[in-house]
Order: C-alpha cells, then structure tokens, then sequence
C-alpha cells in the first residue's frame, strides 16, 4: 500500500521593520500557520485517515529590496513549525470471530476502532518573493519557498472498544458465555529521526500572498504555501499482522502464564497504521 501527502500551508505573520538606509529596510516576523495536506493512498483502503491539519508557528527575519517604487524583493530567513493531526475509524460487527481470541472462544459483538495521529514538524525556510506595490501600503507577493526538514515529533493514540460476548467451553466441558465490555488503549511516542524518517528531507514551495503596511510601520501578512513535490512517501507490503482484544476476564482460561486472561487479536488481521503517508503539503 502506498500513500501520498501533499500539503497546503496558510500563513499569517506580524512584521517589524527598521530602515537601515535609504534604500534597504531589515526586520523581524512572528506569526502562525495552518496545515492542510492532502493525500493519496492506493489502493484506496476502505477506511482512509482524515487529511492531516493543523496549526503552528512561525518566526525569522527579512528584508526588503526595492528596485523601484513598483517592484522590489523580499528575500526571508525563518523556521516553520508545522502540525497535522489526523484520525483513523474502523467500526466493525463480529460474529462468531475465533481469531481474535486466539481460538480461546468465539466473539460475538463489536469493535470500534480509532487512530490519533499528531504529527508536528520544525523546517528550516529560505523565502525570496518579489513584491509588487499596488500602492504605497498595499503589496502583493510571489516566489519560491526553499524548506529543509530539522526534526519532529509524532505522537499516536489508538482506543478499541469491544461489547459482546465470548462463548467457549471450560475445563470441565462446560459452554460458557462471557460479557465483554471493554476499552484498549495505546499510546506510541516518536522523535527525532525515528518521527521523520519518511519524510522527504527537503522540498520546494510556491509563496503567493499579499501585504499591507500599518500607519504605526508594522506589516501585517497573509500567504498562501504549496509544496510542488511530495514531502511524504511510503510505501509497504499488504501484508499485515494479526493483533486483537486484550486483557478479558474469562471462565475459559487464558493462555500459559496468564490465568482467567487472554491476549487476543481482534484486529481482524489489520493493522490501520499500515500504508499510512503524508504527501505534498499546502500551508497559510
């Protein structure tokens, strides 16, 4: 399974400028950003995760260039910090699932299945758009966005629930029907490399967007980001293991070692962090 992202980036920043001389003006930009990628997985699974989105920061410096009273250049130097949180659902009706408790009986009932993802991303950003001023206030902005990937982190949280039952027999030959309600919960933490390293270490953006400059000498920004390559890639096997209901109370017996409980994989044989990618992002 393959996966694709690519993303949409909105960005919205509050500048402070000094003249240096006639000519030149050098500042500083804060502001924020939001993420909104899209995707593409083939094949295409029949539950796909929600298009990560999110909110960030940004900050850097900068400076203005004019060449006349019309054009000029806005060469930028900042970091991005970029966030994508994404969700994976997976309900599903059992019946008579021997898999799922590794033949320790057979589940009847349901399973409801959700992935958390939140992804956030630190990029090193080299910005160089001209500037055209429709008046002395207004300006209107376009040019490449050069993005280095620094690190990141993701965090992952997957919830199932199960209501049903368990019917199997017991030692004594005996059929026993078990209630089943219950609530798994997993929490995965990366960063660094390990959070990164499917993601394309640099890309390229187009920058469109336009300015207005304050009475009080302050700039006010509003961007639009679009990479123009992926900036994730992945692609793995089908081949998917088998993971399930854990930790239920059972008059069956668990297996070896872990009596009254069984560990058991009512995930039908799937997986859901399989085929999952980024892709091309667009940000504000």
């Amino acid at each position: 399974m393959k996966r694709v992202c690519t993303g949409l980036l909105l960005g919205s920043a509050l500048l402070f400028a000094n003249t240096l001389t006639a000519q030149v003006k050098f500042g500083i930009k804060v502001g924020g950003n939001y993420l909104i990628a899209s995707q593409k997985i083939q094949p295409e699974p029949k539950n796909p995760p929600t298009s990560p989105k999110g909110l960030g920061l940004m900050f850097g410096v900068y400076g203005e260039i004019p060449f006349s009273d019309l054009v000029g250049l806005r060469p930028e130097l900042g970091f991005s910090f970029r966030r994508g949180k994404s969700e994976t659902t997976d309900n599903q009706t059992l019946t008579n699932n021997t898999e799922v408790t590794n033949n320790q009986g057979a589940y009847t009932g349901s399973r409801d299945y959700k992935l958390e993802d939140d992804q956030r991303l630190s990029y090193f950003q080299i910005t160089t758009p001209l500037t055209i001023k429709a008046t002395e206030e207004f300006r209107v902005m376009l040019g490449p966005s050069f993005n280095f990937l620094m690190g990141g982190k993701d965090n992952t949280d997957e919830t199932t629930d199960w209501k049903g039952s368990v019917t199997g027999q017991n030692a004594q030959g005996q059929t026993v029907t078990q209630a089943i309600d219950q609530q798994d919960f997993l929490t995965t933490k990366k960063k660094g490399s390990a959070a990164i390293k499917d993601f394309k270490k640099f890309d390229i953006a187009v920058m469109a967007g336009i300015g207005y400059t304050l009475p009080v000498g302050f700039d006010l920004d509003l961007r639009y980001y679009r990479s123009l390559t992926p900036t994730y890639d992945r692609t793995e096997s089908n081949t998917r293991p088998d993971s399930g209901l854990t930790s239920w109370s059972s008059p069956l017996g668990g297996p070896s070692g872990n009596k009254g409980r069984s560990t058991v994989g009512l995930f039908d044989g799937s997986d859901h962090r399989k085929g999952r990618s980024w892709g091309r992002c667009s940000s504000l």
